[in-house]
């Protein structure tokens, strides 16, 4: 219900909402010459307020299935809204917005995960806002396993998306509050790094990095008008002078180097060594150059965290 709170106890991204879901699939387990596993499945759901606003319909297809030379893919799509529902927290705290269809879809595969080197793919899409909002994003990777005491695996995310009504700010106009919305063209790319080594069974090395960069440009700047009305373009009119709403430039480095000895058997000792590094920019570059983006990031001056936790285990 719209008063319930759990955060005390855990972890909540909203109340005040009701949902149902529906799935049903069909696995054969029975391997032929064409798969040795396959899966198919539909998913069907919808979401709604305690006081019945609907929130959200659709439904997805999803096929996965790993192949005789034990490659492994995976598919779907799906398609959201296909009637009308609505956005109670797009403008934050206004009134509810009307969404529009959308429709999205993913694509990904592994090799085969006995090798020592497995690489892998994945892809994902949508459109919704009757076309004028979409994204793409793609993501390599590779896992590497040179021998049993060592593992490594490297993935890149590459992320670029519009977003034609993204909420800007609620501001005090005329005598009135006007929930201002504007067009977002957003790149976004990280790369993450894993390296785990047992030298032996008492002693072992684990390194996580991850590099993140993402820009972000604005402009259309409008006002929310008719948020229930049936075509798209009449919920939103012109805000203001038309100024422009400016752009934004975020990057950050992450790092985790934790080094762990059973130096008695029970008896642990932990040593930790966390590095950061990050730089917001609200009036900066608002379009994305990699090798800029990474080279200011790692000009900055880090935050280093050492910690040292030990455990000792008294036996009888």
């Amino acid at each position: 219900s719209a008063g319930f709170e759990i955060n005390d106890a855990g972890f909540m991204q909203r109340a005040d909402r009701q949902s149902a879901w529906n799935w049903i699939g069909i696995r054969p387990n029975k391997a032929t010459k064409y798969y040795r596993n396959l899966g198919l499945n539909t998913n069907q759901w919808g979401q709604w307020t305690a006081a019945g606003l609907p929130l959200s319909a659709g439904g997805n297809l999803n096929a996965w299935a790993e192949l005789p030379n034990f490659w492994q893919v995976n598919g779907g799509y799906g398609m959201e809204n296909p009637w009308a529902t609505y956005d109670d927290r797009a403008s934050r705290g206004g009134p509810a917005l009307r969404n529009t269809f959308a429709r999205f879809g993913w694509f990904g595969m592994s090799l085969d995960q006995r090798k020592r080197i497995v690489p892998g793919f994945n892809a994902f899409f949508n459109a919704y806002d009757e076309g004028r909002s979409w994204t793409q994003s793609y993501s390599p990777r590779l896992e590497l396993r040179p021998s049993n005491r060592l593992q490594t695996s490297l993935s890149f995310n590459y992320n670029r998306r519009v977003q034609d009504a993204q909420w800007l700010g609620n501001e005090a106009f005329d005598g009135r509050t006007a929930y201002t919305f504007a067009r977002l063209q957003q790149t976004t790319a990280s790369l993450t790094a894993r390296f785990d080594v047992t030298a032996t069974p008492r002693l072992s090395l684990q390194v996580y990095a991850q590099p993140f960069a993402t820009t972000g440009r604005y402009s259309r700047l409008r006002e929310l008008a008719a948020p229930r009305a049936d075509r798209y373009d009449d919920r939103f009119q012109a805000f203001g002078n038309g100024r422009d709403p400016g752009g934004f430039n975020f990057k950050q480095f992450s790092s985790n180097v934790v080094m762990r000895w059973e130096y008695r058997p029970g008896s642990t000792l932990f040593a930790v060594w966390s590095q950061g590094r990050d730089a917001f920019d609200d009036n900066g570059q608002s379009q994305f150059r990699a090798g800029r983006e990474f080279r200011d990031l790692f000009s900055r001056r880090p935050d280093n965290t050492f910690l040292v936790k030990m455990s000792y285990w008294f036996a009888q």
